[in-house]
């Protein structure tokens, strides 16, 4: 009997709206529209606070310490882009894109990261509307 690997990924379109799933074995996918529902932009200290949020997940992650370690330096780089005076939302999306990169091919070759991109899910539906991009 073979076994398939699931597939995963965060998709965020739009600076409106969005969407993220998993595929696999167990489907889970949230969509979400924020026109009217959302009166406020985050804050740079908001943004930073998910960021560091998403960076506590990959320290206490079950993946390995090369993986772990390559994924935290980009979700820092990603970091210091929205800290700067003139926040850099594309190179922030990119490191934090980056970042889910490592996990998706910790999961694909492990097997590990499943329940890691189910906690990323709620963290990043408010980042992806304030980057305005896909992770």
């Amino acid at each position: 009997m073979t076994q398939e690997k699931s597939s995963q990924s965060l998709v965020v379109s739009g600076s409106n709206s969005g969407q993220i799933g998993q595929a696999g074995g167990d489907l889970n996918q949230s969509q979400y529209n924020t026109q009217g529902g959302l009166d406020r932009q985050l804050s740079i200290a908001e943004v930073v606070e998910l960021i560091e949020k998403i960076e506590l997940l990959f320290s206490s992650s079950d993946l390995a310490d090369k993986q772990k370690k390559q994924a935290l330096k980009h979700i820092d780089y990603a970091k210091d882009a929205v800290q700067e005076e003139e926040p850099d939302k594309k190179t922030a999306a990119i490191s934090l894109q980056k970042a889910t990169k490592v996990l998706k091919e910790a999961n694909e070759t492990l097997g590990a990261g499943k329940s890691l991109w189910q906690k990323l899910e709620s963290i990043v539906k408010p980042l992806a509307i304030w980057l305005g991009t896909w992770l």
